[in-house]
């Protein structure tokens, strides 16, 4: 599988070059959470808004910002501009450094005007003017997707999916007719999962975001087994009027921190921190579960026993009637 990683200056996962670099031509540094990631299926059907007109003039604005290209049909002359222009636009050093290359040949030209090797330095620069164009075709579409957000051409099919969330159908649907004081209760409970749920998509990194997404899913036992058995809501009120509140408080704070594109020791120390609280959290969490399934565990101990009862009954009559 490619590896992939969330590229902190494109706000999206996108695939890594043989350098680690994003695919928009960022350093690794701006790279979180590199991994292995599965390409999204190739028949995706994308939709767009854009008026039939907006191809073609999309087509000029691409050709008017890439004419920096037509320096390379000077013959060597002025090929070497070229990837001095984008290296300064885009702040890539090396391609300005390989503009400077590109200069050596015509300035080996001069020198060499009026000796013998005149003709071998016209022939070599002549060459080389030729490779700087295949060159510049090459770096075209990097140098877009850094200046204009182009994606380049590349050979997977499509950019990484986006980090799975729990859908609707893994979630407990609240019952309808449910009692007014619980529906008071539990239907804020509820909009707070879904609060919680909504920032775990934020999230870029794969194991805090998994934690997270656990939590949800506990908190949707409990709620859905309250919704069942409003008797017990007061066993859970820790897990109502706290602990939830809590975890959101938690996951809110550190997707803000986790966010900011500047980090300190402190900022990191304390997303360590928020990250070994969501273990605390899942156990609290767990506890209040196994408080609310407690009277499940003793109905089936009473359905099982009055079951046991009945068949011994039975059959101790069964018994006395052959007898007689």
């Amino acid at each position: 599988m490619p590896l992939g990683g969330y590229c902190v200056q494109c706000g999206r996962w996108v695939w890594l070059t043989s350098y680690g670099e994003c695919q928009n031509g960022h350093p690794p540094a701006s790279v979180k959470d590199v991994q292995q990631l599965k390409p999204q299926p190739t028949d995706v059907v994308v939709t767009s808004a854009e008026p039939p007109s907006a191809p073609r003039a999309r087509f000029r604005w691409w050709w008017r910002h890439s004419l920096w290209i037509g320096w390379t049909f000077s013959l060597g002359f002025l090929n070497w501009v070229s990837f001095v222009y984008i290296g300064i636009k885009a702040r890539k050093a090396p391609w300005t450094a390989l503009g400077f290359v590109y200069l050596i040949p015509l300035v080996l030209t001069i020198l060499a005007w009026g000796t013998p090797l005149l003709a071998l330095m016209i022939a070599l620069q002549l060459v080389v003017s030729a490779g700087s164009f295949v060159n510049a075709l090459y770096l075209r579409p990097h140098y877009r997707a850094i200046m204009f957000g182009d994606t380049p051409q590349a050979a997977l099919p499509a950019p990484p999916q986006p980090p799975p969330l729990l859908t609707a159908g893994e979630r407990p649907a609240l019952p309808k007719g449910m009692d007014e004081g619980a529906a008071d209760v539990l239907q804020p409970a509820r909009r707070r999962v879904d609060a919680i749920l909504q920032s775990a998509g934020s999230i870029n990194k794969p194991a805090v975001r998994d934690e997270v997404i656990a939590l949800c899913r506990t908190a949707d036992q409990i709620i859905a087994e309250l919704a069942s058995r409003p008797r017990k809501l007061d066993a859970a009120r820790g897990f109502l009027t706290y602990y939830l509140d809590a975890a959101q408080r938690i996951v809110d704070g550190y997707v803000y921190l986790n966010g900011r594109s500047s980090t300190s020791p402190d900022i990191t120390r304390t997303l360590a921190r928020a990250e070994d609280s969501l273990h605390v959290v899942q156990q609290a969490f767990d506890r209040q579960l196994a408080n609310v399934l407690e009277d499940r565990a003793l109905d089936l101990d009473s359905e099982i026993e009055l079951l046991e009862r009945t068949v011994r009954t039975e059959t101790m009559y069964t018994q006395t009637g052959e007898l007689t």
